[in-house]
């Protein structure tokens, strides 16, 4: 069975570029199927992080707002 890693990153208070850039990074050092959990205040981050998604073949699993954050869930695609 495969060992699935699950990432947190706070992001709170970052502005553009900043979250989506640290996203990136940390989806970088995964393997296809682990997750990352990232906290972003920025208003862009859902239009970012849905088309970033989108264009690099992840997977966005959760997008809720809570106390005012924003809280993804992105699986790393193949």
């Amino acid at each position: 069975m495969k060992n699935i890693s699950n990432i947190h990153l706070d992001a709170t208070g970052l502005i553009c570029p900043e979250p989506l850039m640290r996203l990136k990074q940390a989806v970088n050092d995964l393997q296809s199927g682990d997750s990352v959990t990232i906290d972003v205040t920025d208003v862009h981050a859902e239009l970012d992080f849905e088309i970033w998604c989108e264009r690099f073949g992840h997977h966005l699993e959760l997008k809720a707002m809570e106390n005012g954050v924003w809280i993804f869930v992105v699986t790393k695609g193949n």
